[in-house]
């Protein structure tokens, strides 16, 4: 790979923080036990405990398929890992990680996604070993600012082709599939539309639809809408969403939506796929839209940072994250789907049989400055 002055680099991206400032939104995870800098997750990991999840959804899982930690080179020296995922979510595992190796190091800093990139922009020499990101747009970002490297190829074959970078400087631990929370005591679930467009058509919907616009994800969606069906139809749709069906801003984001749907403030959100996690059994459920921007799914993922002093420990630390036990994590925790076939996402998420995506290059996710303009122009606050 050609070498990269780093310092210039850095220098020169910093030009370009103003535009990251607020555009990855943040998926409300990493507002929640952010800004931890350097902290350990919530559970204490050691070598001697098996870390395969939340042992209320474990019960009775096959065992988790594919590499496990124990056939992955050792981790050794300092690795500094800035995290987009916050430390309920994921700091278990690190500390599992940290707990395996004695000759290592990590430390975790937990922030808000966009937070941690402006910083690895300004900073004259970014201690960052690794970036671990909510999104694969803030993925990206960094890669096309030059500050990540390729990975390795023992590394990305752990990652499925369709869920990496096409350059190879990311690979996905999780997916996440956009869907509609609805009320089922208000709609038909069944009957909900599959066509996206059909909900800024519908009369039966006005006043009755809840979306997130501070979230991240929710722009991703605007995004891939933007580069799925152009941009004059995705500017319509959100018009007449806002004009016409008087779609509600979330004052909670995803989890906010979610409750508001389920206590019948409306009957039903555009929302991520997980957020039934954190709702009573039976107080939503979820519709899908058939193969337009509706039916997007995204990915969090890891990257290594240009110019680590620990290259070969950071390299395999994102593997570490591809590995049965961390993918079983995941699943039972997250409520997301394991990049790895190998491991089962859990019962109580739809199969993967039930989504229907459009194609579309995860790395087009990254176009976010369009789609801020076109929300604030039609004053749909971020």
């Amino acid at each position: 790979m050609v070498g990269i002055n780093r310092r210039r680099v850095l220098q020169s991206a910093a030009a370009g923080t103003v535009f990251l400032a607020g555009c990855m939104g943040g998926d409300e995870e990493n507002g929640n036990g952010g800004g931890s800098e350097n902290g350990s997750g919530n559970g204490g990991g050691n070598g001697d405990d098996e870390v395969l999840g939340d042992p209320e959804y474990t019960e009775g899982r096959p065992e988790p398929g594919g590499t496990s930690m124990e056939d992955m080179p050792d981790l050794e020296g300092e690795v500094i890992v800035y995290s987009g995922r916050s430390q309920p979510r994921v700091g278990e595992l690190m500390d599992y990680i940290d707990g395996l190796y004695d000759d290592l190091t990590l430390e975790v800093r937990y922030d808000d996604t966009d937070d941690l990139i402006n910083a690895i922009t300004v900073e004259e020499e970014t201690p960052a070993d690794v970036f671990y990101g909510s999104d694969s747009q803030s993925m990206t970002f960094l890669k096309d600012e030059g500050l990540t490297t390729e990975l390795p190829n023992d590394v990305l074959d752990l990652s499925p082709e369709e869920f990496r970078d096409p350059d190879g400087n990311w690979a996905s631990f999780t997916r996440r599939f956009r869907a509609l929370a609805c009320n089922p005591e208000m709609v038909d679930v069944e009957e909900m539309p599959d066509d996206i467009f059909a909900y800024a058509e519908d009369e039966a919907f006005q006043d009755e639809l809840m979306w997130a616009a501070d979230q991240g994800s929710f722009q991703a969606f605007v995004t891939a809408m933007r580069v799925i069906h152009g941009e004059d139809e995705t500017f319509e749709w959100l018009q007449t969403m806002v004009e016409d069906q008087g779609v509600v801003n979330s004052p909670g984001g995803d989890s906010g939506l979610a409750e508001a749907v389920g206590a019948g403030e409306v009957s039903a959100g555009f929302t991520n796929h997980y957020t039934l996690r954190d709702q009573p059994e039976g107080a939503i459920e979820l519709a899908f839209t058939d193969g337009d921007a509706g039916a997007m799914f995204n990915v969090t993922g890891g990257t290594v940072i240009e110019g680590t002093d620990n290259q070969a420990s950071a390299e395999q630390f994102v593997a570490h994250l591809l590995s049965a036990e961390a993918q079983e994590y995941f699943a039972t925790t997250t409520w997301e789907y394991p990049s790895i076939e190998e491991v089962e996402p859990i019962e109580e998420v739809p199969g993967t049989d039930e989504f229907s995506p459009p194609e579309y290059d995860l790395n087009e996710l990254a176009e976010l400055e369009a789609t801020l303009d076109m929300l604030h122009e039609l004053g749909i606050e971020t």
